[in-house]
């Protein structure tokens, strides 16, 4: 059962996994719910400039960091587990999602493996294995690992389980986010963009952390995709 407290219009709170862990998150907001995934050693605390989007935002702390508790055994599966136990004990049944650098390499699994509980999605800066990096930030990757030698260092180094054959299958809108200088390499980014029959769009003179150094920009890109995407289903509902 989630727990929650409220503090300045903002709920955060914990549920308790299958296998006993705790998933922190906060949520802020009314509206569509829009799951926020952070990148790899970061906290619901990155998408701070995003907490305001005119959605029901969800930032999740993913387990081994933040707030969540921690355990040895970590993948992408296991952390797409507890965001479908996060969405069911907080009642969602469908969600946008958007994730960031490793939060978008799990959004990935997660519609893989649960695409019926995906509005659409957004991936900023994401990869399927490290060859998707340039060299330098791929060597950095690789000696992180070899320093730290952790559970989320290993998952820097680790292909992230979604083939362009997986991608190929997704049937929601798909928004694929860079910056111009990103840590992975564009023509990636476009390939995964290209696969999900999505959308790619590369923000001028921006780096791998766009949301938070053109945080104007990019939350316009993520809410004119969001709303139209909305209101073209609206529109043109299923038969």
């Amino acid at each position: 059962m989630a727990t929650q407290v409220k503090a300045n219009s903002v709920t955060s709170g914990y549920i308790k996994t299958h296998d006993g862990e705790k998933i922190h998150y906060v949520r802020k907001g009314t509206g569509t719910p829009l799951i926020l995934l952070h990148g790899n050693g970061q906290s619901a605390r990155y998408f701070k400039p995003q907490m305001d989007l005119p959605f029901d935002v969800i930032a999740i702390d993913s387990r081994n960091h933040g707030k969540s508790s921690s355990s040895q055994k970590l993948n992408f599966e296991l952390m797409a587990q507890d965001v479908l136990e996060v969405m069911d004990q907080l009642n969602i049944q469908k969600a946008d999602i958007l994730g960031f650098s490793d939060g978008a390499n799990l959004a990935m699994v997660f519609a893989k493996h649960h695409p019926e509980r995906v509005d659409k999605l957004i991936l900023n800066s994401g990869n399927l294995s490290l060859s998707d990096l340039h060299f330098f930030p791929r060597l950095t990757s690789i000696l992180q690992n070899i320093f730290f030698n952790t559970p989320v260092s290993e998952l820097l180094v680790k292909d992230v389980g979604v083939t362009t054959a997986d991608l190929k299958k997704f049937k929601m809108p798909v928004l694929v986010i860079a910056g111009q200088y990103d840590l992975i390499k564009l023509s990636s980014s476009r390939k995964i963009a290209k696969a999900c029959h999505g959308e790619f769009i590369e923000i001028p003179d921006a780096f791998h952390k766009v949301s938070q150094t053109r945080p104007k920009t990019f939350n316009a890109v993520v809410t004119t995709f969001l709303q139209e995407t909305h209101e073209t289903l609206n529109a043109h509902p299923n038969p």
